[in-house]
């Protein structure tokens, strides 16, 4: 089954370590999806003006940008780990001094997710800013 699931606004700290922990929800309810061992999860940082991948980020803990794994897996939580290694290469983008120097999003981010409980879905982030 395929769903996607969305969410508004995200910033990312640049040049710093950013852990995300994400709360995945059960189809058609509120409460949290248990996470399986054998569940998997993809991460894609899209760079809005391009739409070219800036980033892949899975559940291999060895490569430099960072890695997913499961925090809480019976409250259905993963964590995102993105290393100073990518966070210090995004691109970060403000508005003019008179509108109070607002956050422009840059990015958007999908994660890919293939669960036993809930099936292939994509999480999408669609406003990802840089500060």
């Amino acid at each position: 089954m395929a769903t996607a699931k969305s969410v508004s606004n995200f910033t990312i700290n640049k040049g710093l370590t950013n852990e995300f922990i994400l709360t995945i929800k059960q189809n058609d309810a509120l409460l949290p999806m248990i996470i399986e061992y054998s569940d998997t999860f993809k991460l894609l940082l899209i760079n809005l003006d391009t739409d070219q991948v800036e980033s892949t980020i899975d559940m291999d803990s060895t490569k430099a940008d960072g890695f997913i794994d499961v925090y809480d897996d019976a409250n259905g939580q993963i964590r995102v780990t993105m290393n100073p290694t990518l966070t210090n290469r995004l691109e970060k983008e403000r508005g003019p001094k008179e509108d109070r120097y607002y956050l422009k999003p840059t990015y958007r981010m999908s994660i890919e997710c293939n669960t036993m409980n809930n099936g292939n879905f994509v999480i999408k982030l669609k406003n990802i800013s840089v500060d």
